[in-house]
C-alpha cells in the first residue's frame, strides 16, 4: 500500500445500506470514472503520491477494446515509469520499426519509420498490444500503487455538494453510490461525466468512425506498418499493423461527417478494405479473420473544450484527447492524465476545486499539446473535403516520392502523420522547398508542351495547379453552402495555427509530461 501523504488523512470507506442502495461512507479524494489508459494512468500517479483514489469502470476486465493498438515511443517510455512496459514486453509482441503507404492499391513508400530512433530518451520502435492486454496491465500497477478498482459499476450520474461530488452507479443491478472530493471522467466518447458537466463533445466533423478485427495469416517477419488511402474513405485511411505470430490488427476509419454527408456504411466500407488488401499487399493474401470487425469511435482534438469544471476535469477520449489525422489516442490519452494527476495533487491539499482554480488544466494541457496538434487540426481540417480527393492524391504520390529518396524530408513532412516531433514551420519550410524546386524545374518548352497537351515528369506541377482550380470550382459549385462553412473553418485553423508558426513554439511532446 503507498503511503499516505499528510494532505490526505481519508481512513478506507465502510459500506452501509439504506433502502437498498449501498453508500460510501467516508470520501474518497478522488473518484476516476474509466479504467481505459488515461483513467488507470491517472489512478497510478495520484495512488503513488498517497492521494485515496477509486476508478470505476462498467466492464470485467481484461475486456476488449475497439483500437489499432497501436503504442509508439513516448507511450512506451509512459509505460516504462508506471512499470508495465517489462511484463508487456514478455508477450514477446513484435517491434514496429518500418512503414508503408499504399495509394489506391498502389505501394507508393516502404522504409523504416523516418522519425523513430532519432531521439535517445525514446524506444526505436512501437509495438501493437491488444487493449485487453494493455489496459488490464496499467489497471493493475494502479492497484498495486493503492488505487481501489470497482468494476462492473455503471455509473449514472453525478451532483455536486458543498464538500464535494456524491456518484450514482449500478453494480449487477444494485444502486451503489460513492462520494469524493472531485471526480474526473475518463469515460470515453460517450463519457456519462462529460455529459452531466455540460462538456459533451459531438461534432462530426471531430468524430471518426471505425471498423477494426482481428486476422492471421500474415507472411511478413518484419513490423511494417502499413497505411492506405483510397478514394472510397477519404478523408481516412485503413491500417494493417502486423502484431506477432502471423497475426494482425486491421481496420478503417473515416470521419463521420464525410458518412452522413455521402450515405457511407463502415461495414461495408471494411469488408471492401478487407477484400483489396489481400489483393494488394504481397504478405497479406491468406488472411483470415479470427473475430468479427468490431465498430469504434474517437473524438479528436480539435473538438476539444475546457475539459474542467466544478470539482471535475476530464481525460483521455472523453476530453478529445485523440490524435486529428491518425486517430491514435493511446499515448495522448495517458498524456493527459499525467497532466491532470499533477494538477490535482497541487489542488486537494489547498482543497482549490472549484472551477476557477481547475480552469489552470487547460492552460496547461493548451501549453503541451497545442504546439503540435494545432497544427495537425488544421491538416486534418483541410483534408476534409472530399471533392479534393484527386488533388491531394496527387500531392500524396509526390510527397511518397520524395520521402522514399529524401529522409529528411520523409522525417519532417511526414512528422504531421504520426511523428513525434511535430514543427509546423519546418514542415511549410520543406514543403514550400520542394514546390518552387518543381516549378523552377519548368523550362519555357516544357511549359508549351503542357499548354499544348503534352506533359512529362517536370510540367507534371503544372497539371496539379491545374488539377487544384478545377477541384475547388467543383466543391463551390456542388455544394456552395458546405464549402463556404469549410473555408471558413480553415481560415479560422490557420489562424490559430499563425502564432505557432511564427513563435516557433517547441512541440513539448518530446519529452514528455515531467
Amino acid at each position: 500500500m503507498a503511503h499516505r501523504s499528510k494532505a490526505t488523512y481519508h481512513t478506507r470507506p465502510r459500506h452501509s445500506w439504506r433502502g437498498g442502495l449501498q453508500k460510501r461512507d467516508v470520501p474518497y479524494d478522488v473518484a476516476i470514472v474509466g479504467a481505459g489508459p488515461a483513467g488507470s494512468t491517472l489512478a497510478w500517479k495520484l495512488a503513488s503520491a498517497g492521494v485515496q483514489t477509486i476508478v470505476l469502470d462498467g466492464a470485467r476486465f481484461p475486456r476488449e477494446k475497439v483500437c489499432g493498438d497501436y503504442i509508439e515511443p513516448r507511450g512506451l517510455n509512459i509505460l516504462a515509469r508506471m512499470g508495465c512496459l517489462k511484463t508487456l514486453e514478455a508477450a514477446s509482441p513484435l517491434p514496429i520499426t518500418h512503414s508503408s503507404t499504399y495509394v489506391d492499391g498502389k505501394m507508393c513508400y516502404s522504409g523504416k519509420i523516418p522519425f523513430y530512433g532519432v531521439y535517445r530518451h525514446l524506444l526505436k520502435h512501437g509495438y501493437i498490444v491488444s487493449r485487453s492486454l494493455l489496459d488490464n496491465l496499467i489497471l493493475e500497477s494502479a492497484v498495486k500503487a493503492g488505487a481501489t478498482s470497482h468494476q462492473e459499476t455503471y455509473v449514472t450520474n453525478f451532483h455536486l455538494t458543498r464538500s464535494g461530488v456524491i456518484l450514482d452507479s449500478t453494480h449487477h443491478g444494485q444502486r451503489v453510490r460513492y462520494t469524493a472530493r472531485m471526480i474526473v471522467g475518463a469515460d470515453g466518447v460517450n463519457s456519462v461525466v462529460a455529459r452531466q458537466a455540460g462538456l459533451f463533445s459531438d461534432d462530426p466533423r471531430y468524430i471518426a468512425l471505425s471498423q477494426r478485427a482481428y486476422a492471421e495469416g500474415y507472411e511478413g517477419e518484419i513490423g511494417e506498418a502499413a497505411f492506405f488511402f483510397d478514394a472510397g474513405f477519404f478523408p481516412g485511411y485503413g491500417w494493417m499493423f502486423p502484431m506477432c505470430q502471423g497475426r494482425v490488427n486491421l481496420g478503417v476509419g473515416v470521419l463521420k461527417e464525410t458518412c452522413q454527408r455521402n450515405g457511407l456504411v463502415v461495414p461495408e466500407l471494411f469488408r471492401r478494405f478487407f477484400e483489396k488488401l489481400k489483393q494488394d499487399h504481397s504478405r497479406c493474401k491468406k488472411l483470415k479473420l479470427i473475430s468479427p470487425p468490431i465498430g469504434g469511435i474517437v473524438k479528436t482534438y480539435g473538438g476539444s473544450g475546457p475539459n474542467y469544471f466544478e470539482k471535475g476535469l476530464l481525460v483521455g477520449d472523453a476530453g478529445c484527447f485523440v490524435d486529428p489525422m491518425t486517430g491514435e489516442g493511446i499515448t495522448p490519452a495517458m498524456e493527459s492524465a499525467l497532466i491532470a494527476g499533477r494538477l490535482i495533487m497541487g489542488s486537494l491539499p489547498k482543497g482549490a476545486l472549484d472551477a476557477k482554480s481547475l480552469s489552470a488544466y487547460e492552460t496547461e494541457f493548451r501549453r503541451y499539446f497545442d504546439p503540435s496538434m494545432i497544427f495537425v487540426d488544421l491538416c486534418a481540417a483541410t483534408l476534409r473535403n472530399p471533392y479534393y480527393w484527386r488533388s491531394w492524391k496527387n500531392a500524396l504520390l509526390r510527397g511518397c516520392t520524395l520521402a522514399q529518396r529524401d529522409s529528411k524530408f520523409a522525417a519532417t513532412v511526414g512528422s504531421c502523420f504520426g511523428g513525434l516531433e511535430v514543427s509546423p514551420s519546418g514542415i511549410l519550410a520543406e514543403v514550400f522547398v520542394k514546390t518552387v524546386s518543381s516549378l523552377l524545374s519548368l523550362g519555357p518548352q516544357n511549359i508549351l508542351g503542357f499548354i499544348d497537351g503534352r506533359t512529362n515528369e517536370d510540367a507534371f506541377t503544372l497539371n496539379e495547379i491545374a488539377a487544384w482550380i478545377a477541384d475547388s470550382w467543383s466543391s463551390l459549385l456542388k455544394d456552395p453552402s458546405w464549402h463556404a462553412g469549410w473555408i471558413m473553418d480553415v481560415q479560422r485553423k490557420w489562424l490559430r495555427a499563425f502564432s505557432i508558426i511564427t513563435e516557433r513554439l517547441p512541440d513539448l511532446r518530446v519529452k514528455g509530461v515531467v
